[in-house]
């Protein structure tokens, strides 16, 4: 697959479109059969304005892509601004389908029927989690206290039915779209033969209706589309900064206290996707005293969400153990709610009840963040990767180094993604190492550390 990436960080979103339409034509000596356009906050509420420019020029040809938090390219590393990347394969058939439903599984459900693909690749573009609108985001706060408030001083069973419920909430406004559960629809509808790759997205400063997924150059916001590549030789390459697991959950609990600094162990309630308890107290109660974070107000939180500067990283994190894999998952902790319940992006069904309270897990580790393109096979294939975006926090200025040495790896042709940790499912035979974040048989994942790289 040929490539050329058109990049522009104009103030005005029509003339940076129209700048890289320029670019375009000045520099473009092929015929393009795919478009990718990503684009950080710098156009945000644009978004469809620019796409509706490039539908203009590209319209005739199927397209994706995502807001995220910057890009990597041969020219440049950049983080404010937006990328167009034209593409051309002779020998694939690309195809990109979108849907932007009710209900983020029924959404994942509807567009893996449309699947076909018997070799070669998919890759998926969706929320890890997407922030409603103020309005929606007040419901969100409603329903999270009024189903809390339930739980105070219920019995175990219905303190697991009011979390399942406000579970189904949360999935019904496409809020969670929940790991391995997506992976785990395609590779179904597939065939559990070629790699699902999870493009999992959401920025480090959230705020209100973000991120958005771009689907056939329309801003389909929080719903979930689908890039299918089938052509032999497609390289689909996953890895993670982590030890390989155990053979038993306690062995991998033991890998994890000698690889992370684990502060404080819990005995765990939970119901799908919704932590209810850490021994017994709220979450954020459990562990306050530990990460020097309580919970805040829903007025602070809507009034940060709305100025765009709401973290979403934190460097604590609560991982979690599963009983079926011996795998591991984790995720960032802290005051993202003003209730007490404590939703996120995985359903933990299969999971021990012991919850590690971790941190630190990165040190000697940040060539390891872009391992995948350690294992590029093919110089002159297009190299389509992700890297955490956790990263720009846990190295600052040092991340500008990564662009120096993905040009040492990649050489040319390539274009990365700079978001949330991605993953994949894929297929046994494929598997490069016993990774600890398997979440499910075949599907790696968790919520900082990993990356995929997808040669075509």
């Amino acid at each position: 697959m040929k490539s050329i990436t058109l990049f522009s960080n104009k103030k005005d979103y029509k003339q940076a479109a129209k700048d890289i339409i320029e670019q375009a034509q000045a520099r473009l000596d092929f015929k393009p059969n795919l478009a990718l356009f990503y684009a950080t906050l710098k156009y945000n509420g644009k978004y469809q304005s620019m796409l509706d420019i490039f539908h203009e020029e590209y319209g005739g040809i199927p397209q994706i892509g995502a807001s995220v938090d910057g890009m990597i390219y041969p020219d440049d590393m950049r983080m404010d601004g937006a990328a167009l990347v034209l593409c051309k394969d002779r020998d694939a058939r690309i195809c990109v389908d979108g849907v932007k439903g009710k209900g983020a599984i029924e959404s994942a459900e509807k567009l893996a029927k449309r699947i076909k693909c018997e070799k070669g690749a998919v890759v998926l573009h969706f929320p890890l989690v997407h922030v409603p609108g103020a309005l929606k985001s007040a419901e969100f706060y409603a329903r999270g206290f009024y189903y809390s408030n339930l739980c105070k001083g219920a019995s175990h069973g219905k303190q697991k039915e009011y979390a399942g419920r406000f579970a189904d909430y949360c999935d019904r406004e496409n809020i969670f779209y929940l790991q391995p559960t997506v992976l785990s629809i395609f590779a179904k509808q597939t065939g559990y033969k070629i790699p699902i790759i999870g493009i999992n997205v959401l920025h480090t400063q959230v705020r209100f209706d973000t991120p958005h997924i771009f689907c056939n150059f329309e801003d389909i916001g929080g719903g979930i589309a689908a890039l299918t590549t089938e052509k032999d030789g497609v390289n689909a390459v996953y890895d993670d900064i982590f030890p390989e697991k155990g053979k038993t959950v306690k062995e991998t609990m033991d890998i994890v206290r000698k690889d992370f600094t684990v502060v404080k162990e819990f005995k765990a309630k939970f119901e799908r996707n919704v932590l209810i308890l850490l021994d017994d107290k709220p979450p954020i109660g459990a562990v306050k005293d530990f990460i020097g974070v309580s919970k805040q107000s829903q007025d602070d939180l809507i009034e940060r969400m709305g100025n765009g500067n709401f973290q979403a990283q934190m460097p604590y994190m609560l991982v979690f153990f599963n009983k079926k894999t011996n795998g591991m998952i984790h995720t960032g902790v802290g005051a993202y709610y003003p209730f007490d319940l404590f939703p996120f992006f995985a359903d933990i069904s299969d999971y021990d009840e012991q919850v590690f309270l971790a941190y630190e897990f990165i040190d000697g580790k940040f060539g390891e963040f872009i391992s995948s393109l350690r294992q590029i096979k093919h110089e002159d294939m297009f190299k389509f990767f992700s890297i955490d975006v956790g990263t720009t926090q846990a190295f600052g200025n040092k991340v500008f180094d990564y662009s120096d040495e993905i040009t040492k790896l990649a050489k040319r042709n390539y274009f990365g993604i700079i978001t949330a940790s991605s993953s994949i499912y894929q297929p046994k035979n494929l598997k490069k190492r016993n990774y600890i974040t398997e979440m499910e048989n075949n599907i790696f994942y968790t919520a900082a550390g990993t990356n995929v790289c997808l040669e075509i």
